[in-house]
Order: C-alpha cells, then sequence, then structure tokens
C-alpha cells in the first residue's frame, strides 16, 4: 500500500484512540494490515520497477503527500495532533526497511533482501495495478475520516 494510505490510517488511528501506549503500536500493526489488503503495484519484474522513473515519481509524490499531512495536522492542532503525526509515521515506517532494495537496484547490484522485506513480500499476496483502486477507495475513505477532526 502507498506510504500516505500507511500515514493517513496511522494518523486517524492517534486521532481516534488518543493514548500513545495504545495508538502507537496500534499504527505499527496497521501497517501489516493494509499490506494484506490487495493494492497497487506496477505490471513489471521489481528491479525495473525499482529503477523505473514512474517508480521514482510516484515515491517522491507519496513521501510529498506524507510530509502535507504532516504540516495540515501541524497547523491544524487538532486534539492529539502530535499523537497523529507520530502514529502517521510509525505506520509508514516499516517500509524504510525496503530502501535497501531500492538503492540496490539504482545502483545495479543485486537486490538486497532481508527479514522484513521476504516478509512482506508474503503478506503482500495481491499488488497488480488494480489494486489502484482499493489505494484510491482507502485514500478517499481516510480522508472522510480525517476531516471531522480537522474542525
Amino acid at each position: 500500500m502507498r506510504a500516505i494510505n500507511h500515514a493517513l490510517t496511522g494518523a486517524v488511528i492517534g486521532l481516534v484512540v488518543g493514548e500513545p501506549l495504545i495508538a502507537v503500536p496500534v499504527a505499527f500493526v496497521s501497517h501489516f494490515i493494509c499490506d494484506i489488503i490487495p493494492h497497487h503495484d506496477f505490471d513489471v519484474e521489481e528491479v525495473e520497477k525499482l529503477r523505473s522513473g514512474t517508480f521514482k515519481k510516484v515515491l517522491y509524490g507519496d513521501t510529498t503527500l506524507c510530509v502535507v499531512l504532516v504540516v495540515v495536522l501541524a497547523v491544524l492542532q487538532p486534539e492529539n495532533w502530535q499523537l497523529a503525526a507520530i502514529c502517521a509515521l510509525v505506520a509508514a515506517a516499516p517500509d524504510f526497511a525496503s530502501f535497501g532494495k531500492f538503492r540496490s537496484a539504482n545502483g545495479h547490484k543485486p537486490l538486497e533482501s532481508n527479514a522484513y522485506t521476504r516478509f512482506a513480500g508474503r503478506i503482500q499476496w495481491f499488488e497488480r495495478p488494480i489494486g489502484g483502486i482499493v489505494e484510491v477507495a482507502w485514500f478517499v475513505a481516510a480522508i472522510f475520516l480525517l476531516l471531522p477532526f480537522l474542525g
């Protein structure tokens, strides 16, 4: 699932739960639950995908949307906004473990695999272009869940 959907999910968890000792672990677990849900991926080999300009544009756009989410929370400061920002980061953070594969692919080296990337590959059973419909629906639903907290 796209990082912005993970971050939105985490932000909603932080705003709804309001208790850090519960919200932060739930936000972390939400990452893996979201990854089990069918979602978008490019219909090409992994190395080709990681090297493509399209992937990099999506990655940069995704990162920008995550920053915008945190800025919106910081500017509007709804109740528990700091926890929401932390939960957004925690929910998206597991994908940072995949950076080695991106770096390897773009350095024209064999892909680095680690325990996380092998686990993620197993739970993400449906990653196809058509999964973009689920991603868009998730994004819209998360925005609608977030809006009441933003006043």
